[in-house]
């Protein structure tokens, strides 16, 4: 006999859905997985979260917080309760100090317009900037293209307020933050609790984190970013229970609030543009770049070059192997462009051609390539899939150009076209299969493709995620990765946050519960035909502003 259908607690306002297209329009975010979901919850306010909370704890259900569904990896997937935070009403606000206390709900394109009138801005700054909410960014301790400079989110977040598994609502803030909060306390603060379950749970964990405190070191990754596993190095070095927090997915709690550092934005930009014929000689060409201090060094590869098109090229592309596009920022346009003179005249003993342009008319000619791609990806036939399978790790800056080759040979054994493109200043590489989904042994090939590229950056000393957190598809890295000590950690970790295991099982440790399938293939979960027609065009128009639920009402 059939299971009767999930209900919402009695003191829930916000919308409750079980109905099969509902729940299958969450059946997928922007990554290559589908999961359909036991319901679907759109919380209002923190309180229907916690009501959340508590029903799931009394009832033994899971709850998946989902932002704006631009994740990559599936952590925004799985099979309990999806809670959909963006119809929380949580209020913005920016203080000329510069700081803001924002909402998880609200997207960082939202927190820039706000903060610009200030002069300020948030500086991390993901591609998917105008769609992707605080919250998920804070989850998944994202970055973006000013990350060479400004670095991941990790260290712009002053503090966060969470909903814990115990049903509890407390402020997690950096020490400093405790010590000398600019920031106008909100009225809500004081309905928070002053001292949380998880906490004191944590501290009794702190001697054994301390204990591994030398495996810890020697297992993370030497990279300038890591969104992999908890961060434990961070949460050593500060103290800050914080720190766990920032980059867990959403395992640990739901984050409903958080406060940012901004900074002020700067006076002038310009760009570079340096060819490459070699991919030996790309770690060096990146090294004497970044010696410019410049805010971002992006990498177009021979594969992305051919499908942007030349005709968008800033350069001619005969020969050419790598595009990089050097930004440097600074208080005024004479020291940028007497530093992008020093920047051209040091990389043309590596180039084949530069570039340079000053105003913004020039810069958006050079930066066109860069954007020109994601239009050819999105008019892929129903055929052909762009899938984010190997698409997020970074390596030691020294082996990029190994990481490249590496790739272009994987994907060459398994005859499946990719499209490489990243942030050189960090070895951080995105990568997009361009898959036949007619072909019958598609989950195979990927397989082998995830499994070998896998074993390549972490055999070059690389972390299998840069920037975009492990979800369902790279937890089962983990092990390999970290081993048994530090994994073991990890579980422990979740058990001090969540011993019931209710925040998003199967991502960054593993949970039979969860089974992985991709959203293409024979083994993809059957789903209404309107419903996949429908995600398949807010795949094709990028269309992640609008709420799943209004998805059918959208031509497709």
């Amino acid at each position: 006999m059939a299971s009767p259908p999930l209900a919402p607690p009695p003191d829930f306002v916000g919308e409750f859905r079980t109905d099969l297209p509902a729940r299958a329009l969450y059946s997928e975010g922007a990554g290559a997985l589908r999961i359909v979901p036991a319901a679907v919850a759109l919380p209002r306010s923190r309180d229907d979260i916690v009501a959340l909370v508590r029903h799931a704890a009394a009832e033994g259900l899971t709850l998946v917080p989902r932002a704006g569904g631009t994740g990559m990896p599936g952590h925004n997937v799985g099979p309990g309760i999806v809670v959909d935070l963006r119809a929380l009403d949580r209020p913005s606000r920016v203080a000329l100090a510069g700081t803001a206390n924002i909402g998880a709900a609200v997207t960082c394109g939202v927190v820039n317009t706000v903060a610009g009138h200030f002069g300020m801005r948030f500086a991390p700054d993901p591609s998917s900037a105008a769609y992707c909410t605080i919250g998920g960014m804070v989850n998944t301790n994202a970055a973006g293209t000013r990350s060479l400079r400004c670095g991941s989110v990790r260290r712009w977040v002053r503090g966060v307020e969470l909903v814990t598994a115990d049903g509890e609502v407390g402020w997690l803030p950096r020490a400093e933050a405790r010590r000398a909060n600019r920031f106008p306390t909100p009225a809500e603060r004081r309905q928070l609790s002053e001292r949380l379950g998880a906490e004191e749970r944590v501290a009794a964990l702190h001697p054994r984190l301390g204990a591994a405190r030398d495996e810890i070191a020697a297992r993370f990754p030497a990279t300038s970013k890591n969104s992999s596993g908890y961060a434990l190095d961070a949460y050593l070095a500060s103290g800050d229970i914080l720190d766990l927090v920032i980059g867990s997915e959403g395992t640990l709690g739901i984050v409903t609030r958080a406060e940012l550092q901004l900074e002020r934005v700067p006076g002038a930009v310009g760009t570079l543009v340096v060819a490459l014929t070699d991919l030996e000689a790309i770690a060096p060409a990146v090294e004497v770049l970044r010696s410019f201090d410049p805010t971002a060094i992006e990498l177009l590869d021979r594969t992305f070059l051919e499908f942007a098109g030349p005709a968008v090229a800033p350069l001619p592309l005969d020969g050419v192997r790598t595009l990089l596009l050097v930004d440097v920022e600074g208080p005024d346009a004479e020291r940028v462009a007497y530093t992008l003179a020093q920047a051209d005249t040091a990389s043309r003993r590596f180039a084949s051609a530069t570039r340079v342009g000053l105003d913004p008319g020039e810069r958006a000619v050079l930066w066109r390539i860069r954007h020109a791609a994601s239009t050819a990806l999105a008019a892929l036939p129903d055929a052909r899939r762009s899938l984010q399978i190997i698409e997020d790790g970074c390596v030691p800056v020294a082996a990029l150009g190994r990481y490249v080759a590496g790739i272009a040979a994987a994907a060459a054994e398994v005859a499946i076209p990719v499209v490489m493109f990243g942030h050189a200043g960090d070895g951080h590489l995105h990568v997009n299969a361009l898959v036949d989904t007619g072909l019958p042994d598609l989950e195979v090939r990927l397989k082998r493709l995830f499994d070998d590229v896998s074993r390549l950056v972490m055999d070059l000393g690389g972390t299998p995620s840069g920037e975009h957190g492990d979800g369902h598809l790279r937890t089962p890295l983990l092990a390999r990765l970290y081993g048994p000590v530090v994994t073991g950690l990890f579980a422990a970790v979740k058990h001090a946050f969540d011993p019931g295991g209710m925040f998003n099982p199967g991502v960054i440790v593993p949970d039979a519960r969860v089974e992985m399938r991709l959203k293409v293939g024979s083994g993809a979960p059957e789903i209404p035909a309107e419903v996949a027609a429908a995600l398949r065009a807010r795949e094709r128009g990028a269309r992640w502003d609008l709420p799943p639920l209004n998805l059918l009402d959208e031509p497709t």
